[in-house]
């Protein structure tokens, strides 16, 4: 009797387990409250080339985004107007000395051309204190901002920090330089000028008016980028980080008037 009731025991041991871990699987959803935070997919965005997947292209650029890199360019030092003049002075004083030794006739004899050089020379450097006096009078000219922007995250894989400003440097030539900066690295990433303020699309970043000015150099740290004379930066209203090959934006800078 007391094995049979050993065995009956066990047995319901062996079916009641399973039993009771099956109830449980079920009913378990009912008392547990569970938060699940997935990334974004960083190629959620991006333009699929056909040679490529979308897991292809989610490895690319996950990748990139490890590699840290930076780089500090100094802001173009201002104008001195004295080291300016001395050099037009000097490139003039060359070419009108020797136009003066040309016109010189053929029969005077080397020494005497010679000492006319040096005589002329000297009258042109006696000039020179008095207008470099004028010069000492003229500040240096230092560069003038024109637009400025914060840049920010484009969502939760592609971010963003830093300063872009817009100057117009005393030489005539215009200047992008980006300070602080720290973005999401990327694969052939561009600096680009836009019309759009808020571009939200890639069709808005490279859309009629953009300029693409270069690859952008390092995704940390104060950058130089040269704008062409003949833009009109009146006309870029931001500045978007952007991913060339896959046509996704990394972060933008929307641009307000500086004045």
């Amino acid at each position: 009797m007391l094995r049979r009731k050993r065995i009956l025991g066990i047995l319901a041991v062996v079916i009641l387990v399973p039993v009771i871990g099956i109830t449980w699987w079920l009913l378990a959803p009912f008392f547990t409250n569970t938060t699940v935070e997935e990334e974004f997919p960083f190629a959620s965005t991006a333009v699929v080339s056909p040679d490529m997947d979308r897991a292809q292209v989610e490895q690319v650029m996950s990748g990139i985004a490890k590699v840290d890199q930076s780089s500090n360019e100094d802001m173009p030092l201002p104008v001195d107007p004295r080291s300016e003049l001395t050099k037009t002075l000097g490139a003039r004083n060359a070419d009108a000395t020797d136009a003066v030794v040309k016109s010189m006739p053929g029969t005077m004899t080397a020494p005497a051309k010679d000492e006319m050089t040096q005589k002329i020379a000297e009258a042109m450097k006696d000039a020179l204190p008095e207008v470099m006096a004028k010069a000492e009078a003229q500040p240096a000219s230092e560069p003038v901002r024109l637009k400025s922007g914060q840049f920010r995250d484009q969502d939760r894989f592609h971010r963003g920090t830093g300063t872009a400003t817009i100057y117009s440097l005393a030489d005539g030539t215009q200047l992008l330089r980006l300070t602080d900066l720290q973005v999401t690295n990327g694969p052939d990433l561009r600096v680009i000028l836009t019309r759009s303020q808020n571009p939200e699309e890639a069709g808005q970043v490279t859309g009629p008016g953009h300029l693409e000015l270069a690859k952008l150099n390092r995704e940390h740290g104060k950058h130089n980028y040269p704008i062409p004379n003949d833009a009109d930066v009146s006309t870029f209203n931001s500045v978007v980080v952007f991913c060339k090959p896959f046509r996704v934006i990394f972060s933008v800078a929307s641009l307000e008037s500086a004045g």
